[in-house]
């Protein structure tokens, strides 16, 4: 049975410009604005482009333009969600008065700062500009990128919005995960592949591994949103797993980070031997991570040392692959 959503917070009454700003800056916590671990692909794509490739008319304006598909799409994916969250009463749930290490404001529709008609009206207009700037970025390409890069990029973005709208893939058993992955790859290979116009095994070993460490905090979320997510008939892992099943996938995804981190040295002649030294760090904090959430139970600290691990990652990996192609 569907829990009741929380009754939004009163709007703030004092002027028009406050309610305005406020309202926007609902929004803005809308987009996911602040999680910049979005667009990590995007930079690691622009770091692996072959000389060739930046010398190549129209690369800045297009890579710019793909960054702003690339935010649209998450705005418009993450609202879409948001509001399926709002109206199933997973959200209400999850973000309940127990709730200890995350703050409600996260929840713009819980909170009251927005209402549905403006998160609707907000993800529609998302999506329109995630479709315009990725037209206009192949534009300033010439429309000569391979046919796989429209294909990633319109592909990324209709099933990042199928997350919980549409086909709902996160209420189907690995749905959510596999989802996930996918699109965070699809992040970096379609504006990879439309400016470089070819594959690189590099590239695509770094989409995977960006698609997993990102699961690998999603993961941790998940556990703890089970109760919320159970309810509105969502199948994550969490949901659907025993402890010591999902317990042995977290170990999964750690040993095939490592190996994918040990497979990128060989991906191509240009990547330093040391790339596993300065992925280290992050290797080290998703074992942490690993002992604090599958180990103690403290699933929304490791969802941390997980967003830790990302950030220590795209650095790990960013600085050998500008070392590797500039």
């Amino acid at each position: 049975m569907p829990v009741r959503p929380i009754a939004p917070r009163p709007q703030a009454t004092t002027t028009a410009s406050n309610s305005g700003w406020r309202v926007a800056g609902g929004l803005l916590r809308l987009a996911k604005i602040k999680v910049f671990q979005h667009y990590f692909g995007w930079a690691l794509a622009w770091l692996m482009l072959s000389p060739e490739a930046l010398r190549r008319p129209g690369t800045t304006s297009a890579m710019l333009l793909f960054l702003v598909g690339s935010a649209a799409i998450v705005a418009c994916a993450c609202s879409a969600d948001d509001i399926a969250g709002f109206r199933n009463g997973s959200d209400a749930m999850n973000y309940s008065a127990g709730e200890r290490l995350r703050d409600i404001r996260a929840k713009p529709l819980l909170s009251g700062t927005v209402t549905e008609r403006q998160a609707f009206a907000f993800s529609i207009a998302a999506g329109a500009v995630a479709v315009a700037a990725g037209l206009a970025a192949f534009w300033q390409l010439r429309w000569q990128a391979p046919v796989i890069a429209y294909v990633l990029y319109l592909a990324g973005f209709a099933a990042a919005v199928q997350y919980s709208a549409g086909f709902k893939i996160s209420y189907h058993r690995g749905g959510a995960e596999v989802l996930l992955c996918l699109t965070t790859a699809a992040g970096l290979l379609a504006p990879f592949l439309a400016v470089n116009r070819s594959w690189s095994p590099s590239a695509l070993v770094v989409a995977l591994l960006l698609g997993l460490w990102l699961v690998m905090v999603s993961s941790c979320s998940n556990v703890n949103d089970a109760a919320g997510d159970g309810a509105a008939g969502r199948r994550t892992l969490a949901v659907s797993s025993s402890q010591t099943m999902l317990t042995a996938v977290m170990v999964t995804f750690f040993v095939v980070s490592v190996g994918l981190i040990v497979a990128l040295t060989f991906s191509g002649p240009r990547w330093p031997w040391w790339t596993p030294l300065t992925a280290l760090p992050a290797i080290v904090v998703h074992a942490g991570q690993l002992a604090t959430g599958p180990g103690r139970g403290r699933w929304l600290e490791a969802r941390r040392l997980g967003l830790i691990a990302y950030n220590l990652g795209f650095v790990g990996i960013g600085v050998p692959a500008y070392v590797a192609f500039h």
